[in-house]
């Protein structure tokens, strides 16, 4: 068995791109949800 160093190295540059945008999109919603409770707590 034979690993191809470039072709690893190329694939893991997806793979952080993957999880960057994961985590992206974890934290709008994450900020999304937050905002709402604020907007909608009913405190005056």
């Amino acid at each position: 068995m034979r690993i191809d160093i470039p072709a690893f190295l190329a694939s893991l540059r997806f793979l952080v791109e993957g999880w960057l945008g994961i985590f992206a999109v974890m934290a709008v919603i994450i900020a999304v949800i937050y905002a709402l409770g604020k907007l909608t707590s009913g405190r005056e």
